[in-house]
Formats: C-alpha cells, sequence, structure tokens
C-alpha cells in the first residue's frame, strides 16, 4: 500500500520531511541537501554527486563535505561510487510515525496493567508484557486475560501467560463476551397479609 501511494505521488515527501526534521534531529542544512537530492532525483537527474549539489547550493564546499558526512552518519544518504542516493528516506519517514503508534499502544497496556494491579510495573513486568506481543497476542487479548486473572484475584504475570498460553492452544479467540451480569429478579407478592383477618 505504501509503495503504491510513493508511486502515484500522493505523498509529499518535501513537506512531510520539512515537518519531521525536527523529530529525526535534522539540521537546516541537511534538510536543504536532503531536498535538494530528492528533487534532482525527482526531475530525473539519475546521478546526484556533489558537485551538482554544489552547483545548485550556496553551501561551500567544506560545509558541504559536512553536511554530506553528517547524512551518510544518520543514514539518510548513502554514497555509491561517488553517487549519493536516498537511503528509504520516504520509508523512514513513514515508518516513525507507525513506531510511534506501537509505542503509544505499549504505554497504553501498561497503563492498563498499572491500574489493575494498583502499582507501577517493573521493567521484567514490563518486558514480559512486550514478549507477548511480539508473541502475537493481540492487546485485546492481554487485556482479556488480566480481566480474567482480576477476576480470580491473582495478581501474577505467570497466571496471566498461562491464560494466554491455554487460549491460544485451545483456539480460543474471546473467552467470553463481556456482559454485565443479569440483575436478579426477586419476586413480589400479591398478598396483603393486614387484609387477611
Amino acid at each position: 500500500m505504501l509503495k503504491e501511494l510513493m508511486e502515484y505521488k500522493c505523498i509529499d515527501i518535501g513537506r512531510l520531511l520539512l515537518l519531521r526534521a525536527k523529530e529525526f534531529q535534522i539540521e537546516d542544512n541537511e534538510c536543504h541537501i536532503l531536498l535538494l537530492v530528492y528533487v534532482l532525483k525527482e526531475i530525473g537527474v539519475k546521478t546526484v554527486t556533489p558537485q551538482l549539489i554544489q552547483s545548485y547550493s550556496t553551501l561551500s564546499n567544506q560545509e558541504l563535505n559536512k553536511v554530506l558526512g553528517n547524512l551518510l552518519d544518520k543514514k539518510l544518504i548513502y554514497n555509491h561510487l561517488g553517487a549519493i542516493d536516498l537511503n528509504n528516506l520516504t520509508e523512514k519517514l513513514l515508518q516513525k510515525k507507525e513506531d510511534e503508534v506501537e509505542k503509544e499502544n505499549d504505554f497504553d497496556l501498561i497503563a492498563i496493567f498499572e491500574e489493575q494491579f494498583a502499582r507501577a510495573l517493573s521493567p521484567i513486568e514490563i518486558n514480559i508484557i512486550k514478549e507477548w506481543k511480539n508473541s502475537n497476542y493481540s492487546d485485546d487479548m492481554i487485556v482479556k486475560a488480566l480481566k480474567e486473572a482480576v477476576k480470580s484475584q491473582v495478581f501474577n504475570f505467570r497466571y496471566i501467560e498461562r491464560i494466554l498460553i491455554n487460549w491460544s492452544q485451545n483456539g480460543v479467540k474471546q473467552r467470553y463476551i463481556e456482559q454485565d451480569e443479569p440483575k436478579r429478579v426477586v419476586p413480589i407478592s400479591d398478598y396483603k397479609w393486614w387484609e387477611n383477618e
């Protein structure tokens, strides 16, 4: 999907780079050079060399070499036989956002655990949660296993892990649909004891 969006020019890399440069710790001069390399590639220049960049830039030769060195160190460009090329810049700019969303989801899961356990989680416990996510347990399934453990009043990560393993071995996707417990209806008698004399 991402490749198709890039092929159809639906993603404005220049705008994305300018808006996200600070997050990637890209200096203004570095951003200028990246945009220049990107535009030169877009207009069909196959071999972008430092000399070609120098002809379009106001930076001195020494400053340009320093900027190119910094970009190489940050792995935003690479040098192939003297030609400069972008090192999957688009994917990196878009990947960063996906990673942030994943981290945000991790924090939500950790916050749920801390709320249920009524204490802060240790780094080991946080790693256990990450291992569960890496083992392809969905956040929803992990939270349901946590609720199952809390319902049984067992506040133990091993117990939750056993629930997850048991569910995955038995092919259980959803333990139960959470519903409010049905309210017990007590029948009201129509017997009027005060009239019975």
